[in-house]
């Protein structure tokens, strides 16, 4: 079963730091507007769900506004 929470491994990643720099990725998720908790050792939470909306990511299609066909009785 997966995290809800990235691990220290895959924020490092995504930052660009090593796992045990925590002041690193927290300076980071602040600097570039990402919203984020620290737990009881200092170490910023991250949740998948969220991670996924800010890469543009998503599982299910989003349904559209509008049709995509053009409205043919419109012309009659």
């Amino acid at each position: 079963m997966m995290n809800d929470y990235l691990s220290s491994a895959e924020l490092s990643e995504l930052v660009g730091c090593k796992p045990n720099q925590r002041a690193a990725m927290a300076a980071w998720l602040t600097k570039n507007h990402w919203a984020f908790v620290l737990d009881r050792s200092g170490l910023p939470k991250v949740a998948r769900a969220y991670r996924d909306r800010k890469l543009g990511v998503t599982e299910t299609k989003q349904k559209a506004k509008h049709n995509d066909a053009p409205n043919l009785q419109a012309f009659v």
